[in-house]
């Protein structure tokens, strides 16, 4: 390997560690808003842009939108933009279809096993989420409150409140 391709494999390595700590970061902001900071990641750091044409000697555009700037200004970057946008706006089409086609998936599943309990098992388990529900919305009195903690807490419950 050349020191060129040694180059490029250390370069990929921390770009992937990039995308993976944008991922770890955003992964509870929701489904839509990980696909869309990754991809911006992944775009920014993956895109390769030409050097030099005729060698077809590569670089990360990302270095040649800067050193392209300081040196010519945008008229100089704008090619590398243009390719850089172009990428970017077609890997989000392409992952809006995905979360389009799989938006339902993980909810399918636990209905199908619902669906196949009996009638009064089914009955009980919603009249034991509907008692559940209410209970959680209402606040505790004071006795539930102490023997909720002395349970917490594993202390003997007192026989006389």
């Amino acid at each position: 390997m050349t020191d060129y391709q040694y180059a490029w494999m250390m370069y990929l390595i921390g770009a992937v560690g990039c995308s993976l700590a944008a991922w770890l970061l955003f992964r509870r902001a929701g489904r839509a808003w990980v696909h869309f900071v990754v991809i911006t990641v992944m775009v920014i750091l993956f895109t390769p842009y030409a050097v030099d044409a005729e060698t077809m000697t590569m670089a990360p555009a990302v270095y040649t939108l800067l050193f392209g700037f300081m040196e010519g200004g945008f008229t100089a970057i704008k090619p590398v933009l243009k390719v850089m946008l172009g990428l970017w706006i077609g890997t989000l089409v392409l992952s809006l279809i995905y979360q389009l086609l799989t938006r339902n998936r993980g909810r399918a599943q636990p209905q199908a096993v619902h669906r196949q309990k009996h009638t009064k098992e089914r009955h009980y388990d919603e009249e034991y989420a509907e008692s559940a529900r209410r209970a959680s919305t209402r606040p505790l009195t004071r006795e539930e409150r102490i023997a909720r903690d002395e349970l917490m807490h594993e202390e003997p419950i007192r026989a006389v409140r």
